[in-house]
C-alpha cells in the first residue's frame, strides 16, 4: 500500500512484462473463449420456439432492487466506516402502463404518476471500527443493530403489530428449514451455534425482550441465523458482508410481501408478478434460505390451486454475469423468438469454461429457480429465472436435473415471456421497465449520492 500522496512508478510493470513465469501462467489459464462458428451453430440448436398458451397477464408488477455504499469517517481515518443499504420496491399497474401511449406519443404526466408508486427501506449498519451503543466490538454491534432493524416498525405492514415485521418473516422461513435446524413453528427458530461460545444449536423465540445463550449467557438474536456476522471484520472494510446483507434483503423483501398477502389477501397473489434483480439464488452464509424459499413458494401455490387460481409468478432477471457474457458471443446465431432452459451439461460445456460439474447439480446449495435464455421477437436477449416447481431438489421419484429444464413444469412460463415482451425497454440494453425503475430509485451514485452520505456520516459521528 502506498503512503498518502505517494504515486506509483511508471516503470515497475516492465519487470512483470518480461517475467517468463507470468507468460507461462497466462498461457496455461483456461477461460471463456469466443466459440467457433461451428460451435455457435451447435449452441443455437438448443434454442427452440417458446411455448404459447392462452394466459391472462397479472395486473400488477412489483420490482425490487438494492444498492449499498460504505462511507469513511474522515479522509484521515479511512478505515473507520459506516455502511448504507437501500432496498427499493416499485409497483406498476399494467393497466396504467398500457395507457401511457396516446396515439404516437407517450403521455409524460402518466409516466410521472407511474414512477411515483415506489417505496424504499434503508438500513444503516456499523462497519469497520464502528461500535454501536454498549457493544464492545464491531461484530457484536452489527449483530445487535441488524436484529433491531429487522424488528423495526419501519419493516412492518402494521406498525403496532410485530408479527408483520421483517424479522417475523425470517422466523417463518427459518421454521421451514429441512433437517434439525427446522422447527415447524413460525414463532421459533434455531441458530446453528452461538456466535460467542460456539455451542449449538440454540433456539430463540419471536419476542422483543433479550434472549441469551443457555451455555455462556451471551445475548443472542434471531437474525444471527443469517450467519452474516461470521465474515465481519473489526478494522477493515466489510464490503463483502454488506453486499451479502443487501442480497439477502433483495430476496427477503418480496417474500415479506408474499407472506403478508398470503395471510390477508391470498387470491391477490395470482394478480401480482414479482420482478427481482439477479438470479433466484442466495450465496454465502445465508444460502440455506433458498430451501425455505422453495418450500414456502410451493405452499403458497398449493393454496392458490385449491381456489383454482394461477400460481404466483416470480421472475429473477440477470442483467450481467457469465450467462449474459456467453450470449454476447453467440446471440447472432440464435434466431429471434427462441427459448432455452439451461441444463447442467450445456452450462458446464459452454458457460463455465470446462469446470468440473457439481456432484448434486449446478446451484444445489444456492439456487431456488431455473435459468432461462430468451431471445424476443424483437431480438432482445433476457436471462431470467423462474422458481423451481418443487419443494425439494431431492424429492423421491423425481430426477431433478432432468425435470428442472422441462418447459411443461413451469405453468407460468408463457406469462413470464409475455411480460418480458410487454415490458422490454429501450432505456438500457436488454432491460425491462420494472427493474430499470427499481434501480433508479435505489442506486446510490458515487457523485453526488455517495459524497452526500460521506458528509452525513462525518457530521453525525463528530457531533
Amino acid at each position: 500500500m502506498p503512503y498518502p500522496g505517494e504515486f506509483a512508478s511508471k516503470a515497475v510493470h516492465a519487470e512483470i512484462v518480461r517475467n517468463p513465469d507470468v507468460t507461462a501462467f497466462l498461457q496455461e489459464c483456461d477461460y471463456l473463449k469466443p466459440p467457433s462458428d461451428e460451435e455457435c451453430q451447435a449452441v443455437a440448436a438448443h434454442f427452440v420456439p417458446p411455448p404459447t398458451s392462452p394466459t391472462a397477464i397479472p395486473s400488477i408488477v412489483i420490482a425490487t432492487d438494492g444498492s449499498h455504499h460504505e462511507s469513511s469517517l474522515d479522509d484521515k481515518l479511512p478505515s473507520t466506516k459506516v455502511a448504507y443499504i437501500k432496498i427499493g420496491a416499485v409497483l406498476i399497474d399494467l393497466k396504467q402502463f398500457g395507457a401511457l401511449r396516446e396515439g404516437a406519443f407517450v403521455d409524460p404526466f402518466r409516466v410521472a404518476a407511474l414512477q411515483n408508486q415506489n417505496a424504499a427501506l434503508t438500513f444503516t449498519m456499523p462497519s469497520a471500527n464502528i461500535r454501536w451503543g454498549k457493544y464492545p466490538t464491531v461484530r457484536e454491534s452489527f449483530r445487535a443493530w441488524l436484529d433491531q432493524q429487522f424488528y423495526s416498525p419501519r419493516t412492518r405492514f402494521t406498525a403496532a403489530d410485530p408479527t408483520t415485521s421483517l424479522r417475523s418473516t425470517l422466523f417463518h422461513l427459518a421454521a421451514l428449514r429441512p433437517g434439525e435446524l427446522g422447527t415447524g413453528d413460525p414463532h421459533r427458530l434455531k441458530l446453528h451455534r452461538c456466535p460467542m461460545c460456539g455451542e449449538g444449536p440454540v433456539e430463540v423465540e419471536d419476542r422483543p425482550d433479550p434472549q441469551h445463550c443457555p451455555a455462556c449467557g451471551a445475548e443472542i438474536y434471531p437474525t444471527d441465523c443469517l450467519r452474516l456476522w461470521e465474515e465481519m471484520q473489526e478494522y477493515q472494510s466489510n464490503q463483502v458482508t454488506i453486499s451479502r446483507l443487501m442480497l439477502v434483503l433483495e430476496h427477503l423483501v418480496p417474500f415479506h410481501y408474499i407472506r403478508f398477502l398470503s395471510r390477508r389477501a391470498l387470491l391477490s397473489l395470482s394478480e401480482i408478478t414479482f420482478f427481482m434483480d439477479g438470479p433466484l439464488a442466495i450465496f454465502g452464509p445465508a444460502a440455506w434460505l433458498h430451501r425455505s424459499f422453495m418450500i414456502f413458494l410451493n405452499e403458497v401455490n398449493h393454496k392458490l390451486a385449491k381456489h383454482h387460481c394461477a400460481p404466483l409468478l416470480m421472475v429473477g432477471l440477470q442483467k450481467t454475469g457469465q450467462v449474459m457474457d456467453h450470449m454476447t458471443l453467440v446471440e447472432r446465431f440464435v434466431a429471434n423468438d427462441r427459448l432455452f432452459a439451461i441444463d447442467d451439461e450445456y452450462r458446464y460445456q459452454y458457460i463455465l469454461a470446462g469446470r468440473e460439474a457439481a456432484h448434486n447439480g449446478f446451484g444445489y446449495e444456492t439456487y431456488y429457480g431455473q435459468d432461462f435464455i430468451y431471445k424476443t421477437p424483437t431480438g432482445r436477449v433476457f436471462v431470467f429465472g423462474l422458481p423451481y416447481p418443487y419443494t425439494s431438489k431431492d424429492e423421491p421419484g423425481i430426477d431433478f436435473l432432468i425435470e428442472k429444464v422441462r418447459f411443461e413444469n413451469y405453468p407460468q412460463l408463457p406469462t413470464a415471456l409475455a411480460l418480458l415482451n410487454l415490458l422490454e425497454s429501450d432505456l438500457y440494453r436488454n432491460a425491462v421497465v420494472p427493474i430499470a425503475l427499481a434501480h433508479r430509485y435505489t442506486a446510490i451514485s458515487l457523485q453526488p449520492g455517495g459524497k452526500v452520505l460521506d458528509l452525513l456520516t462525518r457530521k453525525a459521528l463528530k457531533a
